[in-house]
């Protein structure tokens, strides 16, 4: 279990830069944060200047964060791997999950990080469901 001792981060929200990604990591800045200033968090997403944007965006609502910024997309397996192994539970806003969540839950499970998701789509539960079981 050497790499969930390597986890740098309690929670990474991965699509942040998305309309709910937003919605949730505006919640973070302003509900979780003060309340559990113990709590490590990261944005994770496509695009860094999207990332930046919103980290600014938060700052300039005046929230006190400064959250580390992770670049990763689904279609590049490796930089999903490093995302999702740099936390102890990942927080997923980044759909169609149909189209992009299959690598992030196979790098959850692989990696031993807890999964969240904001999914309605019940295709993609059934196939996780049926493809990775009950892990």
């Amino acid at each position: 279990m050497a790499a969930i001792a390597a986890k740098r981060f309690d929670v990474v929200l991965w699509g942040a830069t998305g309309f709910t990604g937003r919605l949730v990591s505006e919640y973070f800045a302003s509900h979780v944060a003060p309340r559990y200033p113990q709590l490590t968090w990261a944005l994770a997403g496509r695009s860094l200047a999207k990332l930046e944007g919103l980290k600014a965006d938060l700052k300039k609502q005046g929230h006190m964060v400064d959250p580390p910024l992770l670049v990763g997309s689904s279609d590049d397996q490796q930089s999903v791997d490093d995302i999702v192994g740099a936390g102890r539970v990942l927080l997923s806003t980044a759909g169609p999950f149909l189209q992009h969540g299959r690598p992030v839950v196979d790098a959850c499970v692989r990696l031993g990080t807890d999964y969240v998701d904001i999914t309605g789509e019940t295709p993609f539960v059934r196939a996780v469901s049926e493809w990775k079981g009950t892990r």
